[in-house]
């Protein structure tokens, strides 16, 4: 009942997440995930890749009901996810067998670094970008596709903290960047999530397990992530989120500075 009740409250965290900055939710996921693998005697080898897969995992019914709530508000341009969604998608399968070959230990590094890095982002506002004064359209799509998939695919998140930036300074608004950037994750979140399923080893194995998948953590995770995404959208097009975003980014480092000493 403690591991259900820790699991709705990081699919909670990362649904409204999903919705608010359209992050999907992996900056919470991992973190959490990988502390509650930890507390019940796992190696840091396995539980970094199965919370980075399990993050992706939940992030298919997470990244799905945002990208809903942000059409439903016409804030969607599909010529634009349809044009990157296989690029992503293709990148993520490339992240996904990188990262069950990278050590546990490298692995937490990579995603404190990352973590601090959105902090930072998001305690000086960096991550609120205006729309450049261009026509909006996604530029080098064959290229910084498979790159954000790629790297979003091995750290467990959907793709947006590289893709608002990406579609900003492409001329799209900040709203319609974030709510591309929700649509593009569901496909990531698919294709990284398969090819972490896909794969096996010989101590990731267990109850619950299927390849790097733990199912428990998928299916609470993704359910309640999925429920309470659409509040999140909500308040994005209700509020402003700086201050809120300032918060969160100090709440980043502290996760940064956990992570790096895993």
């Amino acid at each position: 009942m403690i591991e259900i009740a820790i699991l709705m409250l990081i699919g909670i965290l990362a649904g409204l997440l999903a919705g608010l900055f359209g992050i999907g939710g992996g900056l919470v996921i991992v973190p959490g995930l990988t502390w509650l693998l930890l507390s019940q005697g796992m190696m840091l080898d396995f539980a970094m890749p199965i919370a980075v897969a399990s993050a992706l995992g939940s992030m298919v019914l997470t990244s799905a009901s945002s990208a809903l709530a942000h059409a439903r508000k016409q804030a969607l341009d599909w010529p634009s996810v349809w044009r990157l969604a296989p690029t992503l998608a293709l990148g993520a399968l490339l992240g996904a067998w990188l990262a069950v070959r990278l050590s546990g230990q490298w692995l937490s590094w990579i995603f404190a670094l990352f973590a601090a890095w959105i902090g930072v982002r998001m305690i000086f506002g960096v991550g609120q970008e205006k729309a450049a004064d261009r026509s909006p359209r996604a530029r080098g799509w064959w290229l910084f596709g498979p790159l954000i998939g790629a790297l979003s695919a091995m750290l467990g998140i959907g793709g947006a903290s590289f893709n608002v930036p990406y579609l900003t300074r492409n001329g799209f608004s900040a709203i319609q960047a974030v709510a591309i950037a929700a649509a593009c994750g569901w496909f990531l979140a698919l294709a990284g999530s398969l090819g972490f399923m896909l794969q096996t080893s010989s101590g990731a194995h267990g109850p619950g397990l299927l390849g790097y998948w733990y199912w428990p953590a998928v299916l609470i995770i993704g359910i309640v992530g999925m429920l309470t995404a659409p509040l999140g959208a909500s308040l994005a097009h209700r509020i402003g989120s700086l201050r809120l975003a300032q918060w969160f980014g100090f709440l980043l480092l502290i996760v940064a500075m956990r992570m790096a000493m895993q």
